[in-house]
């Protein structure tokens, strides 16, 4: 009997030193930085004073702190994310939906309203035909670019059971290319041009909701080729015989796969296009010149690569001059569905001219082209954010 209470007391101060030693190197690691897995920054502490401890917003800041870098957080959600994918079989599993080799974005359930659909539609579309008219006015060109994202692009693998968006992109896309028709905005929509060419599976990521290269290859010719029918240009569109495209041996999980701790492994490469006739240019981002590439190329062949591969990831302002007066200039702006477009496109242009709302904050992007007047403004963003007026949906105002 005497044994067995030792015993037990022994089991309790164990449990106990583990719990304080746990919390002890989590409140000594630093409390800042990124997750590498989850694709997001850590949670940081409020700064500490007496206002701050007043006001609730110190104490406030302590829980996320503490979940965010707590010993061996990474390690225990591994685990979590292997026995619900392989014990358990769950549907989905860090948001993620593990389908036909693919690993596809989990989507809440909808029930979409076609007014309101309608509404959004009209507003976007009046609002880009004000961003028209300010490009126009000075003697400019604006289009508009939709393109699919991975859950429309595969939206067959979706299990039965799992929401697709089929129905919300089946009234948002009809609803929006009317309101810009009606608005008389150029729209280039690339879902019935990826359609016509049979929606090939390596033209989007298995792991990541962008495109492949493939995919932002289409996209970039099909813009310079509507840009060259529509405007009587002549702009070098690269193609098989003047771009040297090579895959990379690095492995890449994507934003699915790392949510899931690269548990499931896609098998994805990324692939990158160069001119076989390379021109000289140089590069500035947010006003600081830059290395003169459009590619962030790993060191090794072997370490893990990321979508910012593609001109170095999201920059709020990238200026490449390629010094060739006598060819147009460009403004892209939009998501991170430009970045494989960029890699391309300033090849065809004298300057080329990119900005993501989302980290530029200097000045609305229509007091942006105002200011340097380019003589085409290209937008591109995808279905799920076509009708968002969150950051690149607003171009006559800065977001926080």
């Amino acid at each position: 009997m005497k044994k067995s209470k030792w015993a037990d007391w022994l089991v309790v101060i164990g449990f106990l030193g583990f719990l304080a030693l746990a919390l002890a190197v989590t409140l000594v690691r630093p409390k800042s930085g990124w997750s590498y897995y989850e694709n997001r920054n850590l949670a940081r502490p409020a700064e500490l004073s007496v206002e701050t401890v007043l006001d609730g917003t110190f104490p406030a800041s302590v829980e996320p702190v503490l979940q965010d870098h707590a010993a061996g957080r990474n390690i225990l959600m591994k685990l979590s994310a292997w026995a619900d994918l392989h014990l358990f079989h769950r549907p989905v599993v860090n948001e993620v939906v593990p389908s036909d080799g693919m690993l596809l974005g989990f989507n809440a359930y909808e029930t979409p309203d076609p007014a309101v659909i309608h509404n959004q539609a009209q507003a976007m579309a009046g609002q880009l035909a004000q961003l028209r008219d300010v490009v126009e006015g000075y003697g400019g060109h604006f289009y508009y670019v939709a393109v699919p994202g991975q859950y429309t692009y595969f939206s067959d693998s979706y299990p039965d059971f799992l929401n697709s968006r089929e129905a919300y992109t089946a009234l948002e896309i009809p609803a929006f290319t009317q309101a810009m028709e009606e608005q008389g905005v150029n729209l280039l929509d690339m879902g019935p041009v990826l359609d016509q060419l049979g929606k090939p599976k390596e033209y989007y990521s298995l792991a990541d909701y962008h495109y492949q290269f493939e995919g932002a290859y289409v996209t970039y010719r099909a813009i310079l080729e509507e840009l060259n029918r529509d405007l009587g240009l002549d702009l070098t569109v690269l193609d098989g015989d003047s771009l040297t495209v090579e895959t990379l041996p690095n492995p890449y999980l994507g934003s699915r796969g790392r949510k899931i701790f690269g548990l499931e492994n896609c098998g994805e490469h990324l692939t990158i296009g160069l001119p076989k006739d390379p021109i000289p240019f140089t590069r500035a981002d947010n006003g600081a010149e830059t290395a003169a590439t459009v590619y962030a190329m790993p060191a090794t062949g072997t370490e893990d690569v990321l979508y910012s591969l593609y001109m170095g990831g999201d920059v709020g302002e990238t200026v490449i001059e390629t010094n060739r007066p006598g060819l147009p200039s460009i403004l892209i702006y939009g998501d991170s569905f430009t970045n494989p477009v960029e890699c391309l496109a300033y090849y065809s242009f004298d300057e080329m001219r990119s900005i993501d709302l989302r980290h530029y904050k200097d000045r609305t992007l229509a007091d942006y082209i105002q200011t340097y007047q380019p003589d085409i403004v290209v937008g591109i963003r995808d279905y799920e954010a076509l009708l968002s007026t969150d950051f690149n949906g607003s171009p006559f105002q800065i977001q926080p």
